[in-house]
């Protein structure tokens, strides 16, 4: 089988993919492919729905979407969870709700106390501060000029709602804050979004869409990865189909897998990295045994308390989510563990001709306990893999969900949020305060924020190393929120592309360093 061939082969052109692929082919001397299972080509519904950053809910379960589901739940009574992951060029960018937020100083130096040396906050910084393009001035630390948009919704005609339930947190005694994303990331203030001329700035137009004008850039679109490719323990290349056809790519440098929280570790697996064992009962040739690749998969948490409107909430300008509010849910933590989000009408009736007014708050777990794994269900490369969150599986985290449902309704009480609110409808006065355990486990969902499936460090148990190669092979990075050691307290889009951006410049160093092969471990 002849094979086309290049120096470097990106699995994935989604948020990482994207940026990684951008950047790689910057230096005209190299030539670089990118895999996406998805294409660009979509039907015009879908695209409507993608640029308009309101509609994030009706982008999911449509053609762009793997529409991934969990296992059954045991400790939210045996429900099954919807797991949305993009698939076209721009990858999850193109569902999420636009939300940037890096996350706080303590979690990348987390990272870094725990066996990821050279990833500390101030180590990721310039990567955050080389993305962005912040429209304003709310923090000193803000990147300018960047690819990706950072537009401060309380510039642009922000819904009454979303001001009233600022002026709620404040009422309710928690501090303001000028940018989550600036010197102090707790308290309640205005989101910066990805949107640029009042559509979604997705990764695809941010970063992919100009660069596939070098003639160094090569877009394989409806392409879906099925194993990567070795000579003995280096890595040198990935099978594919596209359509009926079983195809090949060849990568002389590198090949660097950027196919999110999910996919990554299925395609590890399918390729015979992870554990020997369990590869061995599913008949595939095991070439490294690391029993870390599919664990420690874990995820953002949250659940819904939903008002009605006692007065019409007018139509949402940007992407019905401009505000929110991080806290701690006990002095001790060294940043906020939890998430108030608040959403100023249904996400999936909002394209209706009269939607009904509600106000949703969402309060999430931003730093869960609970782990869980991705798993493959059979050696078949086109079977949908094994997915358990374990949500809600330490006590902690029940704990901390229910205590932020007590706090949605002490916010929609006061005097700040009255004037809009009816009732709670969800999940309603029948529901009293000490039934709300009981309430998450019956109502707790997906924050679809998946990390962690492929960890970085240097223990037994890691998968990548903090320079994001595959432990035990040469010639393989990881670059996506499955190295992620422990999920962000935040959305965290804006951390992926960071990844990216540093395993741009891991990558270039290792190329044009002296007298040392890249693709060594």
């Amino acid at each position: 089988m002849t094979m086309d061939q290049f120096d470097y082969v990106v699995v994935g052109a989604g948020s990482a993919g994207c940026a990684l692929c951008a950047r790689l082919s910057e230096d005209a001397d190299v030539r670089v492919a990118v895999l996406e299972a998805g294409r660009r080509e979509l039907p015009a519904q879908v695209e409507a729905d993608i640029a308009n950053p309101s509609h994030w809910a009706a982008v999911q379960h449509t053609v762009v979407d793997w529409d991934y589901e969990s296992v059954p739940q045991p400790h939210l009574n045996g429900r099954r969870i919807s797991e949305p992951r993009g698939r076209m060029p721009g990858g999850t960018s193109n569902l999420y709700a636009v939300m940037h937020i890096r996350g706080h100083r303590s979690d990348f130096d987390n990272w870094a106390y725990n066996g990821c040396p050279g990833w500390a906050h101030d180590d990721v910084l310039p990567y955050f501060q080389k993305l962005e393009d912040q429209e304003d001035d709310t923090s000193r630390i803000a990147g300018k000029g960047g690819p990706l948009r950072l537009q401060n919704a309380k510039l642009h005609e922000p819904n009454p709602t979303s001001a009233a339930f600022i002026e709620a947190c404040v009422e309710a005694g928690f501090a303001r804050t000028e940018d989550f994303n600036g010197p102090e990331m707790e308290g309640a203030g205005w989101h910066h979004v990805n949107i640029k001329d009042g559509r979604r700035h997705s990764m695809d137009r941010a970063y992919l869409d100009s660069s596939l004008s070098r003639p160094n850039l090569a877009l394989i679109e409806n392409a879906q990865a099925t194993r990567l490719l070795f000579q003995g323990r280096s890595c040198n290349g990935v099978e594919y189909k596209q359509g009926s056809e079983t195809k090949r790519v060849a990568a002389t440098r590198e090949v660097i897998v950027c196919a999110g929280a999910i996919d990554s570790p299925k395609l590890l697996l399918l390729s015979g990295l992870g554990d020997g064992e369990r590869l061995a009962a599913l008949g595939i040739p095991v070439l490294a045994h690391l029993p870390g690749v599919g664990e420690n998969f874990h995820n953002h948490v949250l659940a819904s308390v939903i008002a009605a409107g006692s007065k019409p909430i007018p139509p949402p300008r940007q992407n019905m989510s401009e505000a929110a509010l991080f806290y701690r849910s006990e002095p001790g933590w060294p940043g906020p563990d939890m998430q108030m989000a608040f959403v100023h009408g249904d996400p999936g009736q909002v394209a209706t001709a009269e939607p009904p007014p509600l106000m949703i708050m969402l309060p999430g777990v931003v730093r869960p306990l609970s782990r869980g794994w991705v798993r493959l269900a059979s050696a078949d490369p086109l079977a949908r893999p094994l997915i358990h969150p374990n949500y809600l599986a330490c006590e902690s985290d029940r704990q901390r969900l229910a205590d932020g449902c007590r706090l949605a309704r002490r916010l929609y009480a006061t005097r700040a949020l009255s004037a809009w609110v009816a009732a709670e409808v969800v999940p309603g006065p029948q529901v009293p305060d000490e039934a709300l355990i009981d309430y998450v486990r019956a109502g707790a969902d997906s924050y679809h924020h998946q990390v962690g499936s492929c960890r970085m460090g240097m223990d037994a148990t890691a998968v990548v190393d903090p320079s994001l190669r595959v432990h035990g092979v040469q010639g393989l990075r990881v670059a996506d929120a499955s190295v992620m050691p422990t999920v962000p307290s935040g959305n965290c889009h804006a951390a992926i592309v960071m990844i990216a951006e540093k395993a741009a410049d891991l990558i270039k160093a290792a190329r044009h360093r002296k007298g040392e092969n890249p693709a060594a471990p």
